[in-house]
């Protein structure tokens, strides 16, 4: 029974991971059926199973997510334009943004920057100390990054724990150059807190007897994924977990304006530097550009 959940969650894995690669291509349950190698109705019922929610629904909850992710980050981008990317004209973009957020997405975006100015002063941080914190951001052509990983579903209050439970499960596959990744797929201003996604990761090699074999030494398989190399922004953060927000949305953000850089589909991540036990931390946070 064990062996059979996990093959569930596996294909249901890939399904995910797969819409979130093509949110800005036309998705189609077909599509995806043939993608993951299972009839239309029986992948459906899984992904209901797993998920606790129909494909259709999970599919445009993720883009209008992710639209009002980009409506925050991405300032120099139009609202139409964030739209359009997701398949949406722009009276149905504003419409059914509404019915998911309760805002227009025109107002989300004024409000989410006002929120963000809120904090920025509550953190005592002037415009010139965001100025100085950009200079922290490079342009990097980054290597492929290949991974085994756990995706899982709750507040983000939990990571500490989990990563300590996920480091200890696979200490017997980490080497010296062993690196850990993190994946916050939800940003939970906008995805109910307690229903966030995102993947802890620790690199691996491809050709690792554990991935040939897909074992890990006990009676449960490895997931593994590839996180694309290619072209990314990446801020070399040093200090303590509560800054974290604000680099996302406003040091990111005004960058990107001023650059004019565009983010594509593929996952935000991070990748740990060092980590102590007061909380300093040196991460690598790397967003991906056109």
């Amino acid at each position: 029974m064990k062996e059979k959940n996990f093959n569930r969650n596996e294909i249901i894995n890939k399904a995910v991971t797969y819409i979130f690669e093509n949110l800005d291509k036309k998705l189609s349950v077909d599509e995806l059926a043939a993608y993951c190698g299972y009839s239309k109705y029986h992948l459906m019922r899984m992904f209901r199973e797993v998920t606790g929610e129909s494909m259709y629904r999970f599919i445009k909850r993720i883009r209008l997510e992710r639209s009002a992710w980009r409506l925050k980050v991405e300032k120099g981008k139009s609202v139409t334009e964030i739209g359009q990317d997701y398949g949406y004209s722009s009276s149905n973009f504003a419409s059914a943004f509404k019915n998911h957020l309760a805002y227009s997405p025109e107002d989300f975006r004024r409000h989410s920057s006002e929120l963000v100015s809120d904090e920025r002063e509550s953190r005592g941080l002037s415009a010139k100390d965001i100025e100085e914190h950009e200079k922290n951001i490079t342009v990097e052509e980054l290597p492929d990054y290949f991974v085994i990983y756990e995706r899982i579903r709750g507040s983000y209050r939990d990571m500490g724990k989990e990563w300590e439970r996920f480091a200890e499960k696979y200490r017997h596959l980490s080497a010296g150059d062993t690196l850990y990744i993190e994946c916050t797929i939800d940003d939970p201003s906008i995805t109910d807190e307690d229903k966030c996604l995102y993947e802890l990761c620790q690199t691996i090699s491809p050709v690792h007897p554990a991935v040939k074999n897909n074992v890990t030494g006990s009676d449960s398989s490895l997931l593994t994924r590839c996180f694309e190399g290619g072209k990314y922004a990446v801020y070399h953060f040093k200090g303590f977990p509560h800054l974290m927000p604000l680099i996302y949305q406003e040091v990111f953000s005004r960058w990107l304006s001023r650059t004019n850089n565009q983010l594509d589909e593929r996952p935000v991540f991070d990748v740990y530097r060092a980590t102590r036990d007061d909380g300093y931390m040196e991460i690598d946070i790397c967003f991906p550009l056109k």
